[in-house]
């Protein structure tokens, strides 16, 4: 009986081990921990700066080579990636500063590293079992800061001379005029919209604390796919955007709050990192304490 355990488990070992080889032929890994290979050869005669912004067309797929995110559904004008941006650390942008215009090339990566350094988020429920995803991109274009600043400019319908932050407050105005008509500013500019109230244990600094969130548009559209989950001790730096730590610390465990959140507080005058959430843009966020340790 031990042996045919021993042989079981040796099957499935070799499985796994098969699997994974599979997954990783004709990749090579750099001192980064990425796994990266070469699809295609371009045209171009010169590889970005590093002060330079790139234009990919991209697909990032699970490891069963599901696609959850692609340029041509979720970035129709493709996705932007500032070279030298604090906000993306992760040795892609390595080989980004290596490419031509017409370069293709394919990356596996951990969930927990995409999804940070792309999402700015933790990783969603149908990537938590992958031990890696693949990121296939094209770099279509190379353009400098003051091109992409015109660009988002541009697509946001903003011209260089109005007050987008004013216009941004008449945006948000107008939606609670429709939805929540006397719910005014608090003194630190968010907008709690309801909020349900426990006895428990409030957040405080150094406590581990359990959320959960989801962020919207205020015409509904979901910055996530679905809810996150997130553990953390409060007050670390960098875990969540200035209004979400804000707002936090103001709860108990089991309460719960739907709070809109200025683009000052979220993701200011340049949006995101990867450029899913445009300048000036006010987000809406549902969050539930779960626990505090």
């Amino acid at each position: 009986m031990f042996k045919k355990i021993k042989l079981l488990l040796l099957v499935l070992v070799l499985a796994i081990s098969c699997s994974r080889d599979n997954q990783l032929e004709g990749y090579t890994r750099d001192i980064s921990g990425y796994y990266y290979k070469l699809l295609a050869i371009g045209d171009g005669n010169e590889s970005p700066l590093p002060e330079s912004v790139v234009v990919l067309e991209a697909v990032m797929k699970t490891q069963s080579d599901s696609v959850f995110w692609d340029t041509k559904h979720d970035a129709s004008n493709g996705l932007f990636i500032s070279l030298g941006s604090n906000n993306i650390k992760g040795s892609c942008v390595n080989h980004f500063l290596k490419l031509v215009e017409g370069d293709s090339i394919s990356f596996l990566i951990k969930p927990s590293v995409l999804f940070r350094e792309y999402f700015d988020t933790i990783v969603p429920e149908f990537c938590s079992k992958d031990s890696l995803v693949k990121f296939d991109v094209c770099l279509t274009q190379i353009i400098s800061r003051a091109e992409y600043q015109s660009l988002k400019r541009t697509s946001t319908g903003q011209d260089e001379e109005e007050d987008t932050e004013l216009q941004e407050l008449q945006i948000i105005d107008c939606y609670l005029l429709q939805n929540y008509k006397f719910v005014k500013a608090d003194g630190n500019g968010i907008y709690v919209l309801n909020k349900t109230s426990t006895n428990a244990e409030k957040v405080s600094a150094g406590k581990k604390i359990k959320i959960a969130y989801q962020g919207t548009f205020l015409d509904g559209k979901p910055v996530e796919k679905t809810e996150q989950i997130l553990e953390f001790i409060y007050g670390t730096p960098d875990q969540l955007i200035n209004g979400l730590n804000i707002v936090i610390g103001s709860l108990k465990k089991g309460e719960t709050t739907k709070i809109i959140v200025p683009s000052r507080l979220a993701f200011g005058e340049l949006g995101s990192s990867n450029g899913s959430i445009p300048p000036y843009t006010p987000l809406v966020y549902n969050i539930k304490i779960i626990d505090i340790k």
